[in-house]
């Protein structure tokens, strides 16, 4: 039956590409978005410290499609990764069916060989861009994380490995948009760190929408470890701590400074006023648009003076 599907599938340019997306499809509100909004932010940011800066806004706009090219290579190369995994089918089949594997659109065989194309042209395209240090670095988060079970073993580690994984796509993007030349300035650096802590210590509110789809692949994710109570309790407490200390780092004056700890409000009331699937998954887009508030503080900072 599989194969008479597959022996009617189209092979149109289109269907292809259409099944390019469908790998990252779940993945730019949490990482192209986000980790954009990371870059751009942060680099235009840093244009006001002239004795640090050399580029030109309108160099660094001309290279933003370069950075998005870079960012969805990496993403395709992390989801086909992690979606060929023999574990993944149960999880997708109750998730996310509609992905190319569990959809019939690409069997694993197909999807390994795209993977083993996809990954030296990321590598290639990371040299000629300068991001080829956060491009391996990447690639190494990647492979503890899918080949060597890094998902699985429990939740800190799954929330190191997220939060490095996510790290690299915003350093990456920081590079490619300065050619590799990020200047000699520490903040960068501390942002890059305090964000990646951010990210590790909030990131397992994604495990609430998905938790049946873990319990079938046998994933010690936070609500299946600690149980939902607590899990939802350390996002809301985080996120709030989070939403203060952040400010407080790029000075944003009030009440520009209060916006993160808005959005963590509406979440927390979300997150622990209702625990249907439709609320766990508001509480996670809700935390992608948290995040992407607190990577604009940067701009916040300049634009209050």
């Amino acid at each position: 039956m599989l194969t008479k599907q597959r022996s009617r599938r189209p092979i149109s340019l289109q269907y292809h590409l259409v099944t390019l997306f469908l790998f990252t499809k779940s993945d730019f509100k949490t990482v192209i978005l986000p980790q954009s909004v990371f870059a751009l932010s942060l680099v235009f940011s840093m244009s006001s410290e002239t004795q640090l800066f050399h580029h030109r806004p309108r160099e660094v706009a001309f290279r933003v499609p370069y950075m998005l090219i870079w960012m969805w290579l990496h993403l395709l190369v992390e989801d086909i990764a992690n979606q060929t995994l023999s574990s993944s089918f149960a999880e997708d089949a109750i998730n996310k069916p509609w992905r190319p594997i569990p959809s019939g659109r690409l069997t694993i065989t197909e999807a390994r060989k795209l993977i083993q194309l996809v990954v030296p042209v990321a590598l290639a395209v990371s040299i000629l861009l300068g991001s080829f240090l956060p491009s391996t670095t990447l690639m190494t988060m990647i492979w503890l994380y899918n080949d060597l079970d890094g998902s699985s073993t429990g939740p800190l580690f799954r929330n190191l490995l997220n939060a490095a994984g996510l790290a690299c796509f915003g350093w990456g993007a920081v590079c490619v948009l300065l050619a590799g030349d990020i200047g000699s300035s520490d903040i960068p650096r501390l942002w890059l760190l305090l964000t990646a802590a951010l990210t590790s210590s909030t990131v397992h509110i994604q495990d609430l929408p998905d938790k049946e789809g873990d319990k079938a692949r046998k994933r010690r994710t936070a609500p299946l470890v600690y149980g939902e109570n607590p899990t939802r309790w350390s996002v809301v407490i985080l996120t709030c701590f989070w939403s203060l200390v952040c400010p407080v780092f790029w000075r944003v004056s009030f009440p520009s400074a209060l916006v993160p700890l808005v959005i963590s409000s509406s979440m927390s009331a979300v997150v622990l006023l209702g625990k249907s699937q439709f609320c766990n998954e508001l509480g996670w887009k809700i935390w992608c648009i948290w995040v992407t508030a607190i990577f604009l503080l940067p701009l916040l900072r300049v634009s209050s003076g």
